[in-house]
């Protein structure tokens, strides 16, 4: 983790408000992750002094699970901890599992916050119907998806 340069701004983070959905819709999709269910409320987000958001995470409820998901930090900020800081906040708020869907090469980063990958059949049902045709199309592409939980 790079040291913030002692000219930057101070960050704050904190839960999502309304008036952030498309600054989170925005990243999101620019990050060219799962678009659904982006509602404000289930997301925290990091600003800098000046009220720009840089970073936001949420974790999505399903009927049978909870999902970490949506993590987006700005391309300047990353390597400094912003990302790191937005999964403990929302992970500090669950008591029950959790789970991930990822890019094969993102999984090592998520261990550090007790994530194990798991075969994506034995995900809940909302995340493995998701998971199975994400997984093969990534294959057709080179890549892997992957699943992980932390309990």
């Amino acid at each position: 983790m790079l040291p913030l340069p002692p000219d930057f701004p101070p960050i704050t983070l904190r839960r999502a408000r309304a008036e952030d959905q498309a600054a989170i819709r925005r990243m999101v999709y620019a990050a060219r992750l799962d678009p659904t269910r982006l509602h404000w409320s289930h997301f925290v987000v990091v600003e800098v002094l000046d009220g720009d958001i840089i970073g936001v995470g949420q974790v999505r409820p399903h009927r049978w699970c909870r999902e970490l998901g949506s993590l987006v930090v700005d391309q300047a900020w990353r390597g400094r901890g912003v990302g790191a800081q937005i999964v403990r906040a929302l992970l500090a708020g669950e008591s029950g599992p959790v789970y991930l869907e990822c890019a094969g090469r993102m999984a090592y980063y998520y261990t550090r916050f007790g994530f194990a990958e798991i075969p994506w059949w034995r995900a809940p049902l909302p995340l493995s119907i998701k998971a199975g045709p994400a997984n093969l199309v990534a294959r057709l592409l080179g890549r892997r998806i992957v699943v992980m939980r932390r309990d």
